[in-house]
């Protein structure tokens, strides 16, 4: 997953934070120096604005977002949009947050435009968002999505959501052990077969707002006790679970579980902890689009009916609580804890404590 950004943006540097949130929680609202608003009128359906930027962006033949969707997900989206604007092409730039943040910096910086929407983690969105890099933009669908998932001012908004929850490998986890809360990774019994994102510092940042601060410091401590492998990449440490090298991971991206677990039919389940952490993917449109219609066209699909439905058959969660997710037993068990903004001043202070006590180079 997407969130190892401040090694990269280190040749800028660039300070960088990221965040925690509450349920319910109010959202901080972020910088925003483009001053173009662009809030469709109260009496247009999403179905008529589409209409009318269709219109428009006929003319411009393509839209260009830069995400961190991964490539496969992206097949089974992105046509879907084509296909209903016939001569809209999508250009996806799919890179890793770090990767995508550095990369919109270097452009901007080089006095390039070359992107009409960006969509990442909310505290990489909100970096970008904070630099003047993008500009305010209500979709017609705005009021069906919570607060949480938001900027009330049009900032961002979410089309998706990652639920970061406890990995298990049935078939590894030891006898007599169970995992429903964090600190039962504690469990002596799994020295040695844990892994951990080595870049999942918001999950710590959300801990702390969880349990507080000294109950989420020695859940840390006892489980870097155990002696957990440090990966790199949440699609690449859920696999390597499924395949036995580890019996739980400490946070793994729910619909890749899900993914594994009924439809390849790997020995895989989730820990139901409470609450569930689950990861804003914040959605803005560029200060200086290039194919502007096109970029806001592309939002307002994604954050539709269909475009929700789209993200669904992927098995991520849509933004959108209408849209029920592919696997509704990823997130029916315990109440949202969704990242917000709200942390990000306490970033480096988080990551210096992550880092010290798992080994993180």
């Amino acid at each position: 997953m997407e969130r190892k950004l401040v090694a990269a943006l280190a040749v800028f540097g660039l300070l960088f934070a990221a965040c925690g949130g509450t349920t319910p929680a109010v959202q901080a609202s972020p910088t925003v120096t483009a001053t173009a608003s662009a809030k469709p009128t109260a009496t247009e359906s999403p179905d008529a604005v589409m209409a009318r930027l269709y219109e428009a962006a006929k003319s411009e033949g393509k839209v260009a977002i830069y995400s961190s969707m991964n490539t496969d997900d992206a097949k089974k989206v992105f046509p879907v949009f084509e296909a209903k604007f016939p001569g809209v092409k999508v250009e996806h730039t799919r890179a890793s947050g770090e990767v995508l943040t550095t990369k919109v910096v270097t452009e901007k910086k080089a006095g390039q435009d070359l992107f009409d929407v960006v969509e990442s983690n909310l505290f990489e969105v909100g970096y970008i968002i904070d630099q003047g890099y993008t500009q305010k933009y209500i979709v017609a669908s705005a009021g069906d999505y919570p607060a949480e998932v938001k900027d009330a001012s049009g900032a961002f908004i979410a089309a998706r959501l990652n639920n970061d929850i406890p990995g298990i490998n049935t078939t590894k986890l030891p006898a007599g052990v169970t995992i429903k809360t964090w600190k039962d990774l504690c469990n002596p019994a799994l020295s040695g077969k844990i892994a951990v994102e080595q870049g999942d510092v918001v999950v710590y940042s959300a801990l702390r707002k969880i349990l507080g601060d000294a109950e989420a410091q020695n859940v840390l401590k006892c489980i870097a006790a155990n002696k957990p492998s440090l990966r790199s990449g949440h699609t690449d440490m859920a696999n390597l679970l499924a395949a036995g090298e580890f019996a739980a991971t400490m946070s793994s991206n729910g619909h890749r579980l899900a993914q594994l677990k009924y439809e390849e039919n790997k020995p895989i389940t989730w820990g139901q902890t409470n609450p569930i952490i689950t990861d804003v993917q914040g959605m803005a449109l560029a200060n200086k689009p290039p194919h502007a219609n096109a970029g806001k066209l592309l939002m307002e699909w994604l954050t539709s009916t269909e475009g929700q439905k789209a993200i669904q058959s992927t098995g991520r969660v849509p933004a959108n609580p209408k849209v029920p997710p592919k696997y509704p037993d990823l997130n029916n068990f315990a109440p949202i804890f969704y990242v917000s903004l709200a942390l990000r001043a306490d970033f480096d202070k988080d990551q210096a404590f992550w880092n010290s006590t798992l080994g993180v180079k």
